[in-house]
């Protein structure tokens, strides 16, 4: 059995997170090269399983997406953005 930095075990499908960097996704393949182990990632990187953790997947939520004019008449509504007429050239 193939177990992670907490002693979980570490299956293809399983959801990770190497533990250096914080990079997560999914298991693809384990590759057992003599008395060496490796996590091959959907990134096509290989890890080690000690230096992995198995995470409980969460969806993701849907962020909402806006074009350029969408966002700015946003904020201003938020008031996190004034528009002023008011303003001086930079450098005169």
């Amino acid at each position: 059995m193939i177990q992670d930095i907490n002693g979980n075990e570490i299956t293809i499908g399983s959801y990770v997170r190497y533990i250096n960097t914080g990079t997560k996704g999914h298991v693809v393949d384990i590759k057992i090269d003599g008395n060496d182990t490796w996590v091959v990632l959907d990134n096509d990187l290989m890890y080690r399983p000690n230096l992995l953790e198995v995470l409980e997947e969460k969806k993701e939520e849907k962020k909402e997406e806006l074009d350029k004019d969408e966002l700015i008449k946003k904020l201003i509504e938020e008031g996190k953005i004034e528009v002023s007429n008011d303003i001086d050239a930079c450098g005169t």
